[in-house]
């Protein structure tokens, strides 16, 4: 799956700040969808805790009607600062995740690529070593 967005950050970054930037690109990434129930759904899942380990950050909802899944990802060597993770552990990637409610498939399938995408050693090297937004995408094609 290509990430709609992608984004390189350099030095640390809030994570709330990364989340809105990576949010308002799939607002306007020209697939409909209620964008404040989206907003609101992912509100809520992200105070329940979104830290999947390996430095992954994932913040996700599923929409209702929603035709395709769309996703964000932005990285960020340094850390994502102002979010709870396991035993204080960096996030460094972030993986914005809005899945069609009527499909669970879809959803855990996205979860699931990005979970082993992450696991792969040199794959997660490859992505704390880029330096571009671009480079980034490439990394998933």
């Amino acid at each position: 799956m290509l990430p709609f967005y992608t984004k390189f950050y350099a030095e640390q970054e809030p994570f709330n700040r990364a989340l809105g930037f990576a949010y308002d690109a799939l607002v306007h990434s020209g697939i409909p969808f209620d964008a404040n129930a989206a907003w609101a759904g992912l509100s809520t899942r992200v105070s329940q805790g979104i830290y999947m380990g390996e430095g992954l950050l994932l913040p996700h909802t599923r929409i209702s009607k929603l035709p395709q899944p769309l996703m964000a990802f932005a990285v960020c060597p340094a850390g994502f600062t102002g979010v709870k993770t396991r035993g204080d552990e960096l996030g460094q990637f972030l993986c914005l995740l809005l899945s069609p409610a009527e499909s669970a498939m879809a959803h855990t399938v996205a979860i699931a690529n990005m979970a082993k995408l992450l696991l792969n050693a040199e794959w997660k090297a490859k992505a704390l070593a880029v330096t571009t937004d671009d480079e980034i995408k490439k990394l998933f094609e």
